[in-house]
């Protein structure tokens, strides 16, 4: 398996003939020390997002631990994230984020955000990864969502419904949500509720 199999089984057109950037991989628990040996890929991919139209750049981790339970990967998201803040300072995790206030986190100019697919998602989430042990983020830059506005906003409804309808509903509210903070951990149930990962006092899971 792979993100691009992952892709493949989705149900969002959008993701399918999506345009990835180069990926990267992180082969070990040592996250922070293993992004920042990563840092001029990702400023490059950011830098130039807008102008080759590429969709999205993919983080692979292969710890398989990272991503096994959801507790565990509300820790690899709040460590991914201080470690990219670390790296460029137009990223930043403010310390009382609202769902209903933007979130502008950037890397060379380009806004982005995270959507995290880990093996600690059951079969019936839009994040599962088919057997798939280890963990994936999707950074998403804000230049392939400006492209595709209309054809967004058209399909919306029927994404969501089709996932529904094959068992894998999606909290249409999470996805509209204003703040694409609380879109990188999606919970798993009840499906309707935010986890703050950046809360590392928050409990397991975000309880």
């Amino acid at each position: 398996m792979s993100f691009a199999r992952i892709t493949e089984k989705t149900y969002c057109p959008f993701a399918k003939r999506s345009q990835m950037g180069p990926g990267i991989t992180l082969r070990t628990a040592d996250v922070e020390q293993e992004l920042f040996r990563h840092r001029e890929v990702v400023a490059d991919f950011f830098r130039t997002a807008a102008e080759t139209s590429r969709d999205g750049m993919v983080v692979t981790f292969e710890d398989p631990s990272l991503g096994a339970t959801l507790d565990a990967l509300v820790d690899l998201t709040r460590r991914f994230y201080t470690t990219l803040a670390g790296m460029f300072p137009s990223v930043y995790i403010p310390d009382d984020p609202r769902p209903d206030e933007r979130w502008y986190a950037m890397i060379e100019g380009e806004l982005f955000f995270v959507v995290s697919f880990a093996p600690c998602y059951p079969e019936t989430s839009p994040r599962y990864t088919h057997g798939d042990d280890r963990t994936y983020f999707l950074l998403q830059p804000a230049s392939t969502f400006e492209r595709n506005a209309e054809a967004i906003d058209r399909q919306r409804e029927g994404i969501h419904r089709a996932f529904a309808a094959v068992g894998k509903p999606y909290d249409a509210r999470l996805a509209n949500t204003e703040n694409d903070m609380f879109k990188a951990v999606m919970p798993i149930d009840p499906i309707d509720r935010h986890i703050p990962w950046w809360d590392a006092e928050a409990g397991p899971a975000g309880a």
